[in-house]
């Protein structure tokens, strides 16, 4: 009995002896919890960035898609209530503009659209077309009008021209039989008179744009052209003018002018060979508008 109780106290303390050797130390589990519970906290850190930065992501993707839409806008149709008529608008071609009627549709519970674009491309067209239909018309190229009467015209008027019984040869056109103004011993007419000239009746108020002299003689007549509705001086204002002429002499007035009396007016006179001064007129045409 002895011997089967210590063989039995024996295998006991054996097997104890064995269980102590293969169980790890405490302080061996207690490192492995720490290491378990650090595992787990930095699984969670890992998990609240990534779930941080996917939101971060997202957010970001969100507003570029809304500024992107900002800067953008999508243009929505105005839309027309169900069984209004609608108008097919086609595009302007050359020539035509506006837009023609498409036949009426049905009313439907799908309300009808009309594209803005469409309706602007025919609102363009039709302002081209208008401008096009109102081109101003063209201006009648100028005529030669016909002139009434002819009189000598000095500082007082009628009563004081030079020559005046053959002022008609001024405007006949004939180089060697024309007007002769009286001659001077300067050619500014000595202190004498502020000048000389011949006035031209047209008749009726007509538009002048311009009257060519025809001036017999050697150049260096200086000539005004003046215009006006009443045949006397201080209505009969300089509108042209030229200096040292001779030949024939283009007056154009800076813009047409509206009058029925003209006056060629010299105010300085081209030499004679015979050392005097004195102007010579053997033609006279006026142009513009009856």
């Amino acid at each position: 009995m002895i011997d089967e109780h210590d063989v039995t106290q024996r295998s006991a303390r054996e097997a104890a002896e064995t269980a102590a050797a293969f169980m790890p130390p405490a302080p061996v589990r207690e490192r492995e919890r720490r290491r378990v519970k650090a595992a787990a906290t930095l699984a969670v850190l890992v998990l609240a960035v990534l779930g941080l930065a996917s939101y971060e992501f997202v957010a970001k993707a969100g507003h570029t898609q809304r500024a992107a839409a900002a800067t953008h806008p999508r243009t929505q149709a105005p839309m027309v209530p169900a069984g209004t008529p609608t108008v097919a608008v086609l595009p302007a071609t050359a020539g035509t503009a506006g837009a023609s009627p498409a036949p009426t549709a049905p009313a439907s519970a799908a309300p009808t659209s009309t594209a803005p674009t469409s309706t602007a491309r025919t609102s363009t067209a039709r302002t081209s077309t208008a401008r096009t239909s109102t081109a101003p018309a063209s201006i009648p190229p100028p005529r030669v009008l016909s002139v009434a009467s002819v009189a000598a015209f000095g500082p007082d008027g009628t009563t004081d021209g030079n020559n005046p019984e053959n002022v008609a040869q001024a405007v006949a056109g004939d180089p060697g039989n024309p007007w002769y103004t009286d001659w001077y011993a300067s050619p500014d007419f000595f202190d004498m008179a502020p000048g000389t000239g011949l006035l031209l009746d047209l008749g009726r108020t007509v538009t002048v744009t311009s009257v060519s002299v025809s001036l017999g003689g050697a150049p260096g007549a200086s000539l005004q052209l003046r215009a006006g509705s009443e045949p006397t001086p201080a209505r009969l204002p300089a509108v042209a003018g030229v200096s040292d002429a001779g030949g024939t002499v283009q007056l154009r007035p800076s813009a047409p002018v509206q009058v029925r009396y003209v006056l060629i007016w010299f105010t300085s006179l081209p030499p004679t060979p015979a050392g005097t001064y004195q102007a010579s007129v053997y033609q006279v045409v006026v142009q513009g508008q009856p």
